[in-house]
């Protein structure tokens, strides 16, 4: 290999070197639980839910070790729309996500009426149910963050 063409090679290394490192800063716990929430609330209102009452404020610091913390928050409601049936709710949430933002629904261990979905970018895990005729459950999970 010719000195031009290490030179080429040695900077693409550096170029893809200092590039991995300008990703995104990691987000707080605080903000991304706030996310969360948001998204939470942008779901179940794309899917007409009533009777809305929030059953995990969140807020609180749950330690994971290392200085991290995560947070959950949770929600229960009912379906304003469509006929009830537990999957087609469960599916009507799941058909909202894109609009919501982009989440990755999470393959093993789901049934009709209980997914997970997964937004790499936000930091949180939703699981997205309908346990019974026109009932709508939403709980979410940010990942181990910093507080600050």
């Amino acid at each position: 290999m010719g000195l031009h063409a290490w030179r080429i090679v040695s900077i693409s290394l550096v170029a893809g070197l200092v590039l991995s490192g300008c990703g995104d800063p990691e987000p707080t716990v605080a903000e991304a639980e706030k996310v969360l929430k948001s998204h939470t609330g942008q779901i179940l209102k794309n899917v007409f839910a009533v009777d809305i009452e929030v059953t995990d404020l969140g807020d609180k610091n749950i330690p994971c070790g290392n200085d991290r913390y995560k947070r959950t928050y949770a929600v229960k409601a009912r379906a304003g729309a469509g006929s009830g049936d537990p999957e087609i709710v469960t599916l009507m949430l799941i058909g909202t996500l894109d609009s919501v933002s982009d989440y990755k629904l999470i393959k093993d261990g789901m049934t009709q009426t209980y997914q997970q979905a997964v937004s790499v970018k936000y930091r949180h895990r939703l699981v997205l149910s309908s346990p019974g005729k026109g009932r709508i459950e939403v709980r979410g999970e940010t990942e181990c963050l910093p507080l600050t």
